[in-house]
């Protein structure tokens, strides 16, 4: 069998989690880059790039992730080194996952750059006021939602990579993707 591949992306706060966690509910296998990225960061391998370039990110011997957000969120060309080093580690963990599975993958996408443009990608979009106080809500300080809104590309660009769901109220997503996806509720 040939799975299908989907991205879930959108700006944050918009409801990734939310939705990936109804699909793995409905037994749907899924994924997130952001963890994949973790896992990558915090690997042995990445040692000599992290003390290279991020050698102030280190707290008790451990990389702190904290600290690189705080850094990449702020420092456009941090943050493309940081991505130039992550993106092809992380599509060969993707290819790993896509090559070991019988079943459809819906993948969590933060930071889409070019993967909408090899997989269908849904779009989950919420208004920027009901994603900042669901960020306010996760314990994000008002510096961090500032600094993460503002690295993000506009509305427009997240509804040009695919399928719209729109997210404002989360009573109405799970019936909106069984819609879109002809889920049933077996």
């Amino acid at each position: 069998m040939n799975p299908k591949v989907y991205i879930i992306t959108g700006p944050i706060g918009s409801g990734k989690s939310t939705v990936c966690a109804y699909l793995k509910k409905k037994g749907n296998l899924t994924s997130d880059l952001d963890i994949i990225s973790n896992n990558i960061l915090e690997s042995q391998e990445s040692l000599p790039f992290l003390k290279s370039n991020f050698k102030n990110c280190f707290t008790d011997g451990k990389i702190n992730r904290k600290l690189i957000a705080e850094i990449v969120f702020k420092d456009k060309v941090k943050l493309k080194i940081l991505e130039e080093y992550l993106h092809p580690l992380v599509s060969e963990e993707i290819a790993k996952i896509i090559n070991h599975s019988e079943t459809d993958i819906f993948i969590e996408v933060s930071a889409p750059k070019n993967i909408h443009k090899i997989y269908p990608s849904l779009v989950i979009i919420a208004n920027e006021g009901v994603r900042r106080e669901r960020l306010k809500n996760r314990g994000m300080s008002h510096n961090d939602i500032e600094n993460r809104i503002k690295t993000q590309p506009n509305e427009e660009w997240w509804r040009s990579l695919g399928t719209v769901i729109e997210n404002d109220e989360l009573s109405k997503l799970e019936q909106k993707l069984d819609n879109i996806l002809n889920l049933n509720n077996e």
